[in-house]
This record gives C-alpha cells, sequence and structure tokens, in this order.
C-alpha cells in the first residue's frame, strides 16, 4: 500500500531522515519508536505531505505522491492526527464530524450524513457527547474525536501521533479497542507511540528510527 524510497529530508544543514526505505502493506498496525529528535514526526509529515522530501519517492497504492499537497495526500485515502489535535474547538463533535465528512462550513448535511455521524460518534464513545464543544471534552475524548474525524473522512491509511499519549486508563482501553476495530475494518496504520502496554496489544509490527534511519524490526 505505502512505499518509501531513499527518503531524505535536511533543515538547512541539519539531515533528519537520512534514507529512510519502508514497505507497509494493507490490514496492518505498524509503530514506528524512537527518541525525541530521531525523525518520526517528520517522517509522517513527509508521508502526508505537509513536508516535501529532499530526495527519495513516497508511493501511495502505486501512485508517487512525495509532490503532492496535504489535501491531495488526504483525498487519495490516507488520514492523520496531530500532537497538537487540530480540532475545531468551537464546534460540537457533533459538527467537528461532520466536518470531516468534507461537507464544508456551510454546507447543510444530508440525513445520511447526520446518520452517519452519530454512527462515528457512537463508535468512539462520544455520542452523549454530541452537542458539546469539542475544547470543552476531556483531553482522552479529544483523542477519541480525533479518530472519529478519520473514520468519518474515509481514508484507507491513517497515520497516529502518539493516539495514547497523556490519556487516561479508560479512554487508552477505548483508544486500543479502536485501533483493533480499525484493523479489522481493513485499515492500515501507522502510528508514533511510547506505550509499551498499547502497542504490544495493537502492533503487528514495530520499526525503529534513529538519527534519520530506519534501523530494522524493533520486534
Amino acid at each position: 500500500m505505502l512505499v518509501l524510497n531513499d527518503i531524505y529530508k535536511s533543515f538547512g544543514d541539519a539531515q533528519v531522515l537520512s534514507g529512510v526505505n519502508l514497505r507497509l502493506e494493507n490490514g496492518a498496525v505498524y509503530t514506528l519508536k524512537g527518541g525525541n529528535g530521531s525523525g518520526k514526526t517528520t517522517l509522517i509529515n513527509v508521508i502526508s505531505g505537509f513536508l516535501a522530501p529532499s530526495r527519495g519517492s513516497v508511493e501511495f497504492k502505486g501512485k508517487k505522491i512525495a509532490k503532492f499537497a496535504p489535501y491531495r495526500v488526504n483525498r487519495l485515502g490516507i488520514g492523520r492526527t496531530f500532537q497538537d489535535l487540530r480540532l475545531a474547538t468551537q464546534m460540537t463533535t457533533y459538527e467537528n464530524i461532520l466536518l470531516a465528512m468534507q461537507t464544508g462550513l456551510f454546507a447543510y448535511p444530508s440525513k445520511e450524513q447526520k446518520k452517519r455521524a452519530d454512527e462515528i460518534l457512537e463508535t468512539v464513545s462520544l455520542l452523549a457527547k454530541r452537542d458539546e464543544l469539542a475544547g470543552e471534552i476531556s483531553y482522552g475524548q479529544q483523542k477519541l474525536l480525533t479518530l472519529g474525524c478519520c473514520i468519518a473522512n474515509n481514508a484507507d491509511f491513517l497515520l497516529l501521533d502518539e493516539p495514547v499519549a497523556g490519556i487516561d486508563k479508560d479512554n487508552l482501553l477505548k483508544i486500543t479497542g479502536l485501533v483493533k476495530q480499525l484493523k479489522h475494518a481493513g485499515k492500515t496504520i501507522l502510528q508514533i507511540e511510547h506505550n509499551t502496554a498499547y502497542i504490544d496489544a495493537t502492533s503487528d509490527q514495530t520499526f525503529r528510527i534513529e538519527k534519520g534511519v530506519i534501523g530494522g524490526n524493533a520486534c
């Protein structure tokens, strides 16, 4: 599904990615581990179009996408979450899901879209928070909402940046179950995470990146 070939990325004199090669297949969960500054988030930014590689190619479903803008990458079926969440905090959880469906800020959703939004909120355990502002629910619930937005976006390939970092045990268990559910639905996931128990429960294969290089399977 996704192939990275000899990816380099530098910022001025700082070399962040130094020849990353990776092949990810359909319907599996992959975890990327590494220390601070190892290149994890930079790699996700390259895949999702937020950064262009200095050298190398990114192929998704056989199409070279390294020079695509983020919205084009997203429309091809790659969704992502961010460490800083990037939710519309002054909109309700329901409205955030509708927005992720690309209905537009001023478009009136159809009956089917409304039903689907409620189904997604139920899937991510937020139906009871349907009419609450995204900025007023808990941090763990906000992380669940970002996953709900990925589901609403109909992405086949999900990039999750620390999905369970800093959350309570209850929401950690909910996200663990949700990631397993997404895998069983045929989604492919590449996640950055440090929580060992979560990784063991969700990941099919783990890679370690150090100094911008994937050093092989970590487990």
